[in-house]
């Protein structure tokens, strides 16, 4: 049951994150990009944080093996990442 909770919600918070990582904006002008990135950044990044207490819990309660936090925190990094470090410059 938790490894499926948690898969839906990995695979959500990628593709999330995947669309503000292949989203690029055609210039500064170009407004509804950058909402459109930010939009599927903090939709990926909300999605990774909500599904990190599920994480430590399952794998603190030993349900699941350790290496399922591995992709929580990969997640959650390359969303935050795409909302600061590699945001596009207006």
């Amino acid at each position: 049951m938790c490894a499926t909770l948690l898969v839906l919600g990995h695979l959500a918070a990628g593709a999330a994150t995947g669309i503000a990582y292949l989203s690029n904006p055609l210039g500064p002008w170009d407004h509804q990009s950058f909402d459109h990135i930010r939009l599927f950044g903090e939709l990926g990044f909300t999605v990774a944080l909500l599904t990190a207490p599920v994480t430590i819990l399952a794998v603190a309660r030993r349900w699941l093996r350790p290496w399922w936090i591995l992709p929580c925190t990969v997640l959650t990094l390359a969303a935050w990442g795409r909302l600061t470090v590699f945001f596009p410059s207006h």
